[in-house]
Parts: C-alpha cells; structure tokens; sequence
C-alpha cells in the first residue's frame, strides 16, 4: 500500500495522493528535492490472469516508450522509472515514476479567465504543438485516447503538454477493453470529447484527432462541447457561430477533426501540420490548366499527378472541405524540400502529360433523341425497382403494392402477375441467364421465382429485419440480401443461408456483386462504401463519401468503376485501388438510383421526376428525360443499350426509347 510519508526504493518519498485515472493511482512523491509523479497500476479492474498479464505488459510498455520518448510536450521518465514493489502478501505493486510538470490544465485555465475565448492565433499555435505531440506518441503505436482540456498543462513558458496516459494503449488493444470491468462508464468515456468508435469499445488513432478537435471547440468558443446542437443530417456540431474570431479555413480543419467517422479524418498528425501549414498560407492562385474550363476539366483529376513525386505528399491534397487543391498545388514542391530544376521541369513536364492525357475522354454515345415510348399504369402503389432480362424480351417490376409484374418488351403487355408477398416489394433480382427471379419484401421475406413461367420455387427463412435490396452473384449461385439488421449470403441451389457478413457498418442498406464476381460492395446510411471478398467474408477497402448517406450503388459492365450517389451528387470510385475518381452534382432533387449502360459509356440517374443521362467521364450531362409526376425509384438499361425503363412513386413504369 502506498501512503504519505512512505519511502520507496529507498529514493522517493512520497507526499500526496493526486488522484485516480486510467487504470492506475498517481502521487506526488519527492527524488532528492525534486517533486514527481509515482503512478500505480490497479489490477482491481481485472479478472483472469490473462487480462492482468496483458495490462502489465502494457504498463510497463508505457514505461519503456515514455522512457525513449523526448519531447517537451510528453512527461519524462527516466529508464529505471519502472519497478515492481512487494507487498507484505506476496502481491506485487507496479509503478512507474515521471516527470511532474508544473503548470495548470486547460480546463482550470479557461474557468480562471472567466470561459473566454481564444483567438484563431493562440488556438494555430496550440494545435501545431499538439499535432506535434500526438507525432511522437503514435509513431510509437500508441494512442491516448482521453485527450481533453482538463489533460493537456499549460506551462509558465506557454509549452502545452499532454497528461495522463493512464488510458494510453497500443493501436491493436481492443482485447484488454473488452475484458476490464465498467471501462465505457469509468475510464475511457469522456463526455463530450470521445469519439463513437471509441464509445463503442474500439479506439483508433484518428481517435486522438476527433477528441482533439472537440477540445479546440472548447477553447475557441469557451462552451462544453455537449452545448452545442448537431445537424441531423451531417451529424456535424453547430459550434461556429459561437466562435465569430475564427476564420471559415481553420473552422472546417477543425471540422475535419471531428468527423463522425474515423475514415474521414486527417489519419496522421502529419496531415493536420500540412493542413494548418494552407491555412496559414493559403494556397496559390490556379493555374489556366488547373482551373476549371469550358471543355469540363477537372480539377479532381489532375490532383493525381501529385503521385509523380510521392504519395505522401499526395495525401495532403485533400482540404478540410472535403475537396481537392488545385492542380499547380498538387505539383508545386513545398517550401520546405529541396528541389533542382531539372526535377522541376520534369515535374511540370509530367503535369501537362498526364493532364493532356486525361482530357482525351473516351467516345461516349450522344444521344441524338429520346422519345418516351410508352407509359405503364398497372401498379397501385410506388413502383420500387424495375429490371430487363439480359435477352431483353421482359421487364419485371416490383411495387409496394406487394405485386411483381411480367412484362413483355418493349409492347408494354403484361404476362403475369406474381402475388406471394404480404407487404411491400422491396427489390427485385434476375439471374444472368434470366430463368430465376429473386424477390424482397418488408413482409421480411425472399421469394425465388421461374422464368417466364412465374412459379414460386421457394421461400428462403423469414429474416428479423424489413429486407431492403438484393443482388445476384454473376454466377447466379449466390444471393445477398440486405436488412435492417443484418447482410447476408445465400445459396441459391440450396435455398439455405450461407453466412452472415459480419463487422461492417450497423446501417448498411444497400448491397451488389461487382460483374467479374470477385468483389461486393455495401453501401450505408453513414456514407461507408465497403468492399468484400464474398467467399473468404474479409473487408478489403472501406471508402466514405463526401455527400452523405448512399443511396444507390452500380458497378461498370468492366468492373474497374463504381458509381455511388449520395444526395444530389454522384461518385465515381476505383473499388479495388481505394481512390475516389472525382464527383459530379445535379441540379435536380437527391439522386435516388443509378445505371450504367451496358457499353459503360453512359451513367443514367434518376431523382425527383426526371433522370438525366450523364458522360461520367466528364460529369456532363447529356439529355434530361421528364415525365413521372413523382419521385423515380428505379431505371435500368436494356441489354443493347437501345432502351431505359424506369419506376415511380406515381404508380407508372416508363420505357424510353433511345436514339444515338
């Protein structure tokens, strides 16, 4: 037991309890006149012996990296700062010595000057030196994971450093949080400042940057985080207009902090420097080549010759806005390196490649003409999804008015009609070879259907969620179905689960298989893109839209391109290399669905009344088609590209006829 008075190792004395946090006890002990902190770890928190070895071997990890570990923003300690103590029972004390940093902590700091706020100046300075800080700690592989205002001291000579790493863990520790007891409500939980990955048990680096951010909000605005409301759409904290000092530039980098998902933050302390280094200098006006011109040029595009001189510095390209820096920054050198003129000129050489090259678009079909060829009236209620068999003879349809509907292409006749469901047809799905039909409902149902015949062949199992979307594997053996609660995979000729996906995102919506088979992509309320190995369940990428939540996902015929829409604004991706290709936006209402032609060459949406029919190349559109009176759900190309047929919330099916 430690106390008062208490000498130990025959070298510290100790003087006071200072208090409780992390897994350990702190006391401020004295070392020949010198004061410091004796901190000891509490194995109370832990039950078996494996969860007591793990946070052992994690203390006295903590003791060995703050040893090494020399930067005046950290505490230090000494390479003998780490020892065991025998108790009287035989148990063992582990403790560790630090340095005791005089000054006062954040949050006493703004309370003493009555809560006012910092200027944008201060708070520049402040984050360039936590920024700094947090480099050193995660090199190391470790994460803090309890930053706020009452863990950072201000010293006398205005160097902030950063406390407490009683919480400090290495990146992969998600085992030792699941096995200490009351750990959300006692030791990792920080109202106001901890992240949701966190909350729930699973802390990542960008961990650190999300509570660094709410910590700034904070000290410019002189209000608890929690005081401020969040937009129910973005999830975003409406602090601004409480911190009228600070410019829109830092404002969003500290927006940027605090994203909701760990993805969509600087994921290095080296990021947050560079982005503060364009706040502070902004960046150089574009050139003619990097703006935007008549001939559709994007800028987005050209960032990518910054891979020509590191991928590193390619990085920092992306703003706190979400958005792209011009193109003369992606090749401009930082001011900071060193570079000859004959690496200029390469580098300026490789830019007007590479831009000359990306401005020779592929041919895209011009649409001369579309007329609208015929208007369907046969559903009662919304027309939820639409799809045309590859021989492009029949067009099934599914509507909330719990039928699915055969059709005949491209007269419009209806052949049968298919009532198995108790409520809402969901989505529909058609197997390579048109002969099977694949049906969803929110009676919690999927139905497989022959074609053309129409007989129902089988029921799969009654799911625990309203099932939103379906999709078939391009061999037809594989279904996957997408729920309120879960995803899932299922045999086809088997009519029987094969496994759930498990670990992605809790809003997962929709679902799809790329056309080569290898891959499928899930797409979220969250705004998440995630791509899986749909044999071995592994997560290959994850990517987040900059828009918001997805609400409609379709691979090119090629499978080298995706397409997501998120609000008004549609992403093009490279899936399987992680990158995001560039974006483009309608002036319409929100994109509700998306389809490729089966040449690839042409991206059709569909949104509020009308679809328009883009060079996804380019982001330009081509024709816009009106027509349905209410918002359109589904459209889908024929297999020859010649039709698009598309479902309303006005009851109607439209097929349009083509012309290039």
């Amino acid at each position: 037991m430690i106390y008062p008075g208490l000498l130990v190792q025959n070298r510290y004395r100790v003087r006071q309890p200072l208090g409780k946090g992390g897994f350990g006890q702190t006391f401020e002990v004295d070392d020949g006149g010198i004061p410091k902190v004796l901190k000891v770890l509490n194995l109370e928190d832990f039950y078996t012996p494996e969860t007591r070895q793990k946070a052992i071997s994690l203390f006295q990890r903590e003791g060995a990296v703050l040893s090494r570990l020399n930067h005046p923003g950290i505490p230090r300690v000494e390479p003998d700062g780490y020892f065991t103590l025998a108790e009287a029972n035989g148990e063992l004390l582990y403790c560790l010595v630090m340095e005791k940093i005089e000054g006062i902590n954040l949050h006493k700091w703004m309370k003493s000057r009555e809560n006012q706020p910092i200027t944008q100046a201060q708070a520049i300075a402040w984050l360039e030196q936590l920024s700094g800080i947090l480099t050193q700690l995660h090199q190391q592989e470790l994460i803090h994971r309890d930053i706020k205002p009452s863990n950072i001291l201000l010293q006398p000579n205005g160097q902030l450093v950063l406390i407490d790493f009683g919480a400090v863990r290495e990146i992969t520790d998600t085992y030792l949080q699941k096995q200490a007891r009351n750990i959300t409500g006692t030791v990792i939980i920080s109202v106001g400042y901890t992240p949701p990955e966190q909350a729930e048990g699973q802390s990542v680096p960008q961990s650190d940057f999300f509570a660094l951010g709410r910590t700034f909000v904070y000290l410019l605005t002189g209000q608890r985080p929690t005081t401020f409301d969040k937009d129910f759409r973005t999830g975003k904290l409406q602090w601004r207009d409480s911190a009228p000092q600070v410019a829109t530039e830092f404002a969003s980098l500290i927006d940027y902090l605090m994203d909701t998902f760990p993805g969509r933050r600087p994921q290095t302390p080296q990021m947050i420097r560079r982005c503060l280094q364009e706040v502070i200098t902004p960046l150089p006006p574009p050139t003619d080549q990097g703006r935007r011109g008549k001939k559709g040029r994007r800028e987005e595009d050209l960032t990518r010759v910054s891979f020509l001189h590191g991928g590193d510095h390619a990085t920092s390209r992306t703003d706190p806005h979400g958005k792209s820096s011009q193109t003369s920054a992606a090749v401009t050198p930082s001011s900071n390196s060193t570079v000859t003129r004959q690496q200029q000129s390469f580098l300026t050489k490789a830019s007007s490649l590479v831009a000359s090259l990306l401005t020779k678009e592929p041919p895209v079909t011009s649409w001369q003409k579309v007329q609208l060829r015929r208007t369907i009236s046969g559903h009662k209620d919304t027309v939820r999804a639409v799809a045309i068999t590859t021989d492009g003879q029949m067009m099934v349809s599914g509507s909330y008015d719990r039928t699915i509907r055969l059709w005949e292409l491209p007269s419009g006749k209806l052949l049968r009609t298919l009532s198995a469901h108790t409520n809402r047809v969901t989505d529909i799905a058609l197997s390579s070879d048109g002969k099977l039909l694949a049906s969803s409902s929110y009676d919690r149902t999927i139905k497989l259907w022959e074609l053309p015949s129409g007989e129902l062949l089988h029921s799969l199992p009654k799911q625990r969620g309203k099932i939103r979307y379906l999709a078939f594997s391009p061999d037809d053996r594989t279904l996957i179905s997408t729920s309120d609660l879960e995803i899932k995979l299922w045999g086809v000729r088997e009519s029987q689960l094969l496994y759930p996906l498990t670990g992605r995102s809790v809003s997962a919506r929709i679902a799809t298989f790329s056309p080569d088979g290898q891959t499928c992509i899930i797409g979220s309320l969250d705004g998440s893109l995630e791509l899986w190995n749909p044999y071995t369940s592994e997560r290959l990428h994850t990517h987040f839209s900059r828009s918001g939540g997805i609400t409609s996902i379709v691979f090119s015929p090629d499978s080298r391109t995706l397409a997501s829409s998120s609000g008004k604004t549609i992403e093009l991706w490279e899936p399987h290399l992680g990158r995001r290709l560039h974006s483009f936006s309608t002036r319409l209402n929100r994109i509700t669905s998306v389809a490729f032609s089966a040449d690839g060459q042409t991206l059709a949406s569909g949104s509020d009344k009308s679809i328009e029919l883009w060079n996804w190349h380019t982001g330009k559109p081509l024709r816009t088609l009106s027509g349905h009176f209410n918002t359109i759900r589904s459209i889908a190309f024929s297999p020859d590209g010649c039709l698009l047929v598309s479902g309303s919330d006005d009851h109607t099916i439209k097929i349009w006829q083509l012309f290039s």
